[in-house]
């Protein structure tokens, strides 16, 4: 957080959380521990530098607009969905509400195996397919889809058209999850 005492108002507002592994699981799987390891570093990075930068633009337009400012948010919120010896699953939750950025909110998954720290595509672990794709699409139709689709086949061309690296998935001890971006599979 940043304040401005003599206003008693926060300029910035910016949580972030970083997952690593513990000294005895680091042991066992050092080269997870490292990719993990690095990954942290960059998120800190990241988040500390952006902090910075909106620390440095809130002071400014709260300097030319005292009256009608409003505090800079920033939040990445990092879950573990699976770790064990086999996979390890991290859902990325990033929140941002800022200058001409308003209630921007942007999901990600990634999956690591375990033992070699190698990021998982998700061809690695189901065949992409018409079965997965009206899988999907039947999940989405059935328990939380409320708008339209572009067209009756959005989702199969979305997993058609989709590189396997463009997927943002996770997976966990039951099954795999997807994430969409707004604009990817209809205008809502």
């Amino acid at each position: 957080y940043e304040w401005v005492d003599d206003l008693d108002k926060a300029l910035v507002k910016s949580e972030h959380s970083i997952i690593t592994l513990g000294h005895e699981d680091a042991k066992a799987f050092p080269e997870m521990a490292e990719v993990l390891s690095q990954i942290a570093t960059m998120q800190e990075n990241a988040m500390l530098d952006e902090f910075d930068n909106l620390v440095s633009t809130a002071r400014e337009e709260l300097a030319s607009n005292r009256d009608g400012f409003e505090t800079y948010v920033s939040t990445l919120d990092i879950q573990v969905r699976r770790a064990d010896q086999v996979v390890i699953s991290l859902f990325s939750d990033s929140y941002s509400d800022y200058g001409q950025i308003e209630n921007y909110r942007a999901l990600h998954g990634s999956n690591y195996d375990t033992q070699s720290g190698k990021e998982l595509m998700l061809n690695d672990v189901a065949t992409v397919n018409n079965d997965l794709a009206q899988a999907v699409e039947t999940e989405l139709t059935t328990s939380m889809w409320a708008g339209d689709f572009y067209s009756e086949t959005a989702v199969e061309d979305y997993f058609a058209n989709t590189p396997y690296d463009g997927f943002s998935w996770t997976i966990d001890y039951l099954g795999v999850t997807f994430y969409f971006a707004s604009g990817d599979l209809s205008d809502d």
